[in-house]
């Protein structure tokens, strides 16, 4: 049976907004087991004793129930170099445990620190997380993502970003780009564009 996971940022004893990871959990459990159940995350997330202070990751693993539930420390990685690889075939529609194929082409950054991973001549996301690329004033995100990230959409929700198609070759077109995730906020460090290895 298939296994995803949901991974939840807690700051401070406070947790990121469940309701968009509710909504991504509902779908993968719908589309892939399909089966027509509502999660509560804040019940399931009461059962658990928190850190009060700090930053952490909760870590859940589920199918048709939650299977764990993980706490730890959470202090962002550095990545300041992206390489672009190719695949066509690459496929995480939801955020599966199985990472394999993510795994896989994340071990052919060379000295960069993570990837960019480009299908069908379009941009995707990194390894672990969804892009934003600015240019002059505006933040725009690809409308090819591999996995529609829970802060991706609270960005779109609230207009801070915008969808557009971004194709390998209008790359340069932009200035920088920015790491974003339910752990990462959309307060990373800007990588310019200049720093992405083809």
């Amino acid at each position: 049976m298939y296994r995803f996971i949901e991974t939840i940022r807690l700051e401070n004893g406070k947790f990121g907004d469940l309701s968009y990871h509710e909504a991504r959990m509902n779908k993968a459990v719908a589309e892939v087991l399909r089966l027509n159940r509502s999660v509560n995350l804040e019940e399931i997330l009461a059962m658990e004793n928190f850190p009060a202070s700090g930053l952490h990751k909760v870590r859940l693993v589920y199918s048709t129930e939650v299977h764990t539930v993980e706490v730890t420390p959470y202090s962002p990685r550095s990545v300041e170099s992206l390489k672009i690889v190719h695949s066509d075939t690459i496929s995480y529609s939801h955020k599966f445990e199985d990472r394999q194929q993510l795994n896989n082409l994340f071990e052919q950054r060379g000295t960069c620190d993570d990837v960019i991973i480009v299908k069908d001549n379009l941009i995707t996301d990194s390894s672990y997380a969804n892009l934003a690329f600015k240019i002059k004033d505006r933040w725009v995100t690809p409308r090819s993502y591999l996995l529609n990230g829970t802060m991706r959409q609270q960005l779109i929700d609230k207009k801070i970003i915008t969808e557009d198609h971004i194709a390998l070759r209008d790359l340069e077109r932009y200035e920088s780009v920015k790491l974003i995730n339910a752990m990462l906020g959309f307060d990373g460090p800007e990588i310019e564009v200049s720093k992405i290895v083809k």
